[in-house]
């Protein structure tokens, strides 16, 4: 390979860039929703709901759901990077992270959580059986019923995620990327769970009288939109988090292209 065949690669650069245009295209989405959602300049609720960050079939929705599997993929790339000097059982759980990380786009844009949250709980209920022991504990949740079934098994393998990468990421100080992307996953989550209980319109109208709002949609969007955004915002950080471990783990690394053997 001669040296002007060489193309060097600076990852840092590129993850600066990466980082700033996911935060400038979550403000760009802000703005359009509050334009063409809230302000509806058109009047049009087709057009509207382009840019609804509220609705799952959305074009903020796609982009979340892409950040998602960017970081899925980013996981993989670590993996193969990785798999010649780790053990295979090590290399299975990076394998088993990337595969997580890009179900959570799948998800995200496909709304499985949810359908799946209400298959269960209708399969569970469907003859009035009492349930005692953790089940029963489960159906006890005021919320939606995918925080019932489903987010328990998001909550463990966020946990185990963060408890598994955690002593390779202090190494590297990134550790703050895992505290601050999965913190902004819990904190919407929470909103999101509060939007499923029975008096979140009581609330909502408490809001719209103490802060003289004039319709209680505009309190109840917020809320929605605030849990999407750090949602995404949260996706952004853990991505810039593991793009930063990749170029450790990657960094001299050379990849020479052929078009035959």
């Amino acid at each position: 390979m001669t040296e002007e065949n060489i193309r060097i690669v600076n990852i840092q650069q590129w993850i600066k860039v990466i980082f700033i245009s996911c935060i400038l295209a979550q403000i760009f989405f802000i703005v359009c929703d509050y334009i063409f959602n809230y302000e509806d300049i058109f009047d049009d609720k087709s057009f509207r709901r382009i840019w609804n960050i509220a609705r799952e079939n959305s074009l903020p929705t796609w982009f979340a759901s892409m950040q998602a599997q960017a970081l899925g993929i980013t996981v993989f790339l670590i993996a193969i990077v990785q798999s010649r000097y780790i053990s295979w059982f090590k290399l299975s759980i990076w394998v088993l992270i990337g595969m997580f990380f890009l179900w959570i786009g799948i998800d995200d844009m496909a709304e499985i959580h949810e359908k799946l949250g209400g298959f269960l709980e209708r399969a569970v209920t469907k003859d009035d059986t009492e349930w005692s022991g953790p089940i029963g504990l489960l159906l006890k949740n005021p919320s939606y019923s995918w925080h019932t079934f489903i987010a328990p098994f998001f909550a463990l393998c966020g946990l185990l995620i963060a408890v598994f990468l955690w002593t390779a990421f202090w190494k590297l100080n990134l550790t703050r990327y895992l505290v601050l992307g999965f913190g902004c996953w819990i904190i919407a989550q929470g909103i999101d769970f509060t939007e499923g209980l029975d008096g979140i319109d009581d609330f909502y109208l408490s809001i719209k009288e103490m802060l003289n709002i004039e319709y209680e949609y505009g309190v109840s969007h917020t809320f929605k939109v605030v849990e999407e955004e750090l949602e995404m915002l949260g996706t952004t950080l853990l991505w810039v988090g593991f793009l930063h471990y990749f170029a450790n783990v990657a960094d001299g690394l050379k990849i020479q292209l052929k078009s035959s053997s």
